[in-house]
């Protein structure tokens, strides 16, 4: 039953704005499908009439009513595919972007329990499926349901004793359907999941590629895909299984009708109490009659099998968190204030009644690693919400701030810097887009990056690499903490942003610090106390 709410939610949310052509496609489906039931009465007439009876003049107009029959037929085709592929296009990119817009607006605690391959696996790949339902399945499903029909009745017409044999093994059909059609559903809910997990494990090994050579772990990181690709090809296995053994049953029960007709027809033909041309028109109508059976049965399976990724499509939808307070951050001194604040990751708990202050100038926050450090800086910014207690920032709290606005006052500089493959001077200017070449040449100048720009002829267009491989760790965090600085914000945390620079680098940055930290609340996170200029505000984070 959720399958079929989602499926409402799916319907009534993306494609309920795009009924013109929905319903457009759903006619020039039946009227494509509709002319070709029009062909077996000309061959009747060809046979019995022209072939038989000799009435000649009737052959020019059975071979312009076919020519006219097939121009129209594909005419409508091609309206019909072309509407179907700019819906289908028109809904990946509307529900994929949404999807995305989701995830990027949300808080990253929702998102602690899905792996990267996971989010991109619903935003694409669930996606493609949940759409090719409404643009695709549903369609033609109608229309097998059409085409069913109007063979039933010119077949009623010529015979209903025929018929009645004929379609006798359809309920068996329809029987089988439904049997692989929940077996089907089942593998494929498996599928998606062993599907998302390759591809976290292939992000993680990609990510890690320097450390697998160094270490020499290629056995190991072997292991590990083939681990996962083996649970990938038994689960595709299983669905190939199922699959294979429906349209082997399909088939058989579909050549039953055939032998049916041919044997009670046949003798009908011979008695001389059926035509030659009506037989033929029959045996024709007959394939028409379970050829949309046969389609129905496919895309039945491919409903089936679709389900699945609309239920994790409305997973992330059921965590779009909608602002109900738009207060704009009165911001004054810079004042941050934990009271008897509570986080934890599912069972593990991080912060219990965590209460203090962090003022304008230099903050330190000194503890081992896992007491919540970093958890701490992101819950000031937002990414992370508190499960109890509240963070201030001069008096007002920050569940209370609209976001957008929340994160115009503050930035960050990660241990990880995060860099994008693109030149040194795209990679800066992301963090303030209205700024000027001058602003970068400023923080450039600021965090000691311009002998550097200086020494290389493409100066600030000098590619970084994929995630900034081609510049030291030092460079790489200079150019997070030029990014950060350029768009002037008065909070400036550094998440463990210095653990793993030189000291030369590590010199300049809390010596760009020390010039600014009259105008700005900063907070660093360290293990080297050494490092730790005085007076600022020490708080050590206690091991649990």
């Amino acid at each position: 039953m959720i399958f079929k709410n989602n499926l409402v939610f799916f319907f009534n949310r993306f494609v309920r704005k795009h009924s013109v052509v929905f319903i457009a496609i759903l006619l020039l489906s039946v009227v494509s499908y509709s002319f070709t039931f029009i062909n077996p009465l000309f061959f009747q007439i060809l046979i019995d009439n022209i072939f038989i009876n000799k009435e000649f003049q009737l052959l020019n107009f059975v071979i312009l009513g076919m020519f006219f029959i097939f121009a129209i037929s594909a005419i409508t085709s091609y309206l019909n595919s072309y509407l179907m592929g700019r819906l289908n296009n028109s809904l990946y990119r509307e529900v994929s972007q949404y999807l995305f817009s989701i995830i990027l607006s949300s808080s990253m605690k929702n998102y602690q329990s899905n792996d990267t391959g996971d989010l991109i696996t619903r935003v694409m790949g669930n996606v493609q499926l949940a759409v090719g339902i409404s643009s695709s399945v549903i369609p033609h499903i109608f229309t097998s349901i059409i085409t069913i029909i109007l063979p039933f009745i010119i077949m009623l017409h010529f015979n209903i004793y025929l018929t009645l044999i004929t379609i006798s093994p359809g309920l068996l059909f329809m029987v089988l359907n439904l049997y692989f059609g929940k077996k089907i559903e089942k593998n494929q809910t498996k599928f998606l999941m062993i599907q998302a997990k390759i591809l976290s494990i292939l992000k993680e090994l990609i990510s890690i590629f320097p450390m697998i050579k160094v270490f020499n772990l290629n056995t190991w990181a072997n292991d590990k895909f083939r681990k996962v690709n083996e649970e990938y090809y038994s689960t595709s296995m299983g669905f190939t299984k199922i699959s294979s053994a429906n349209a082997s049953f399909n088939s058989f029960v579909v050549a039953i009708p055939t032998i049916l007709f041919i044997i009670f027809g046949g003798d009908m033909v011979l008695k001389g109490t059926l035509s030659i041309g009506i037989f033929t028109a029959f045996l024709s109508y007959i394939s028409m009659f379970f050829a949309p059976i046969s389609q129905f049965s496919s895309f039945w399976n491919m409903y089936k099998s679709s389900t699945p990724a609309i239920d994790r499509i409305k997973e992330i939808i059921d965590k779009d968190i909608k602002e109900t307070s738009y207060e704009k951050l009165n911001f004054k001194d810079g004042t941050i204030s934990f009271e008897d604040v509570d986080f934890a990751y599912g069972e593990k708990i991080i912060l219990k009644d965590f209460n203090n202050q962090f003022y304008k100038g230099l903050n330190y926050l000194v503890g081992d690693n896992g007491t919540g450090k970093s958890t701490i800086m992101q819950l000031i910014c937002g990414i992370l919400t508190s499960d109890k207690g509240k963070i201030t920032i001069d008096g007002q709290n920050i569940n209370n701030i609209e976001q957008k606005n929340l994160f115009n006052h503050i930035s960050i500089v990660f241990s990880n810097p995060y860099l994008f493959k693109g030149s040194i001077y795209e990679n800066i200017i992301v963090g303030n887009l209205n700024a000027e070449k001058s602003d970068v040449e400023e923080v450039c100048n600021l965090v000691e990056l311009e002998d550097f720009i200086k020494n290389h002829e493409e100066g600030y267009d000098y590619d970084v690499g994929e995630s900034g491989q081609l510049l030291s760790s030092g460079e790489r965090q200079k150019v997070a903490l030029a990014r950060a600085l350029i768009n002037k914000k008065p909070i400036l945390l550094l998440d463990e942003a210095m653990k793993s620079i030189d000291e030369e680098t590590r010199k300049t940055m809390n010596s760009v610090l020390k010039k600014i930290q009259n105008n700005k609340t900063i907070i660093i996170i360290t293990h080297n106390l050494s490092e730790i200029e005085k007076p600022s505000n020490i708080i050590k984070i206690p091991t649990k």
